[in-house]
């Protein structure tokens, strides 16, 4: 996961705190940014404002804090503690999951703020299963693919320039010869 990348925004009484990469610690995270500035918004008795701010004044530390316990409470196996659950709905919004790695059920708190928006998320169609390894394998077939493509445009771009030195040195010629 990468390190929250943290701006304070304002000053005195209209002062907010900025999470620029939420989004990138969300991918990682396998979960929505919205339920993660959520929870700490309920956690530091904040509000929050558009997707990434939180309201006050709050450092690297505090939101860290936050951030772990709420990667405790939603992400992570109570019994291996290992990342790797599918959350899924049971009955009427009761957050579930199932750990890939042990195999436990999960039950998780679905009344706290960030409990909700995970379970809406849930409800939208966003999937609570996510393959890691399958991720993997499409972003390195693309990365062969760069690779490939890559070989013919430096070969088009060498025989362009070539083209261009030969048309330059006819007109040269040209000129010369009149």
């Amino acid at each position: 996961m990468p390190k929250m990348q943290l701006k304070q925004e304002s000053r005195l009484n209209g002062v907010k705190t900025n999470i620029f990469n939420i989004e990138d610690v969300a991918h990682h995270l396998r979960v929505p940014s919205k339920a993660i500035v959520k929870y700490m918004c309920a956690e530091l008795g904040a509000n929050m404002e558009q997707t990434s701010i939180i309201k006050g004044k709050h450092t690297y530390d505090v939101l860290l804090k936050h951030l772990d316990k709420f990667i405790e409470r939603y992400v992570l196996c109570k019994q291996c503690h290992y990342p790797e659950l599918q959350r899924f709905l049971e009955g009427k919004g009761e957050l579930k999951s199932r750990c890939n790695s042990c195999g436990k059920s999960n039950s998780h708190d679905s009344m706290h703020q960030a409990g909700k928006v995970l379970v809406n998320f849930l409800k939208t169609g966003g999937t609570g299963v996510q393959d890691i390894t399958e991720k993997d394998k499409v972003d390195a077939s693309d990365d062969e693919e760069e690779e490939k493509d890559s070989e013919p445009k430096e070969k088009k771009e060498k025989k362009e320039k070539k083209e261009k030195k030969e048309k330059k040195d006819k007109k040269d010629k040209k000129a010369t010869v009149e």
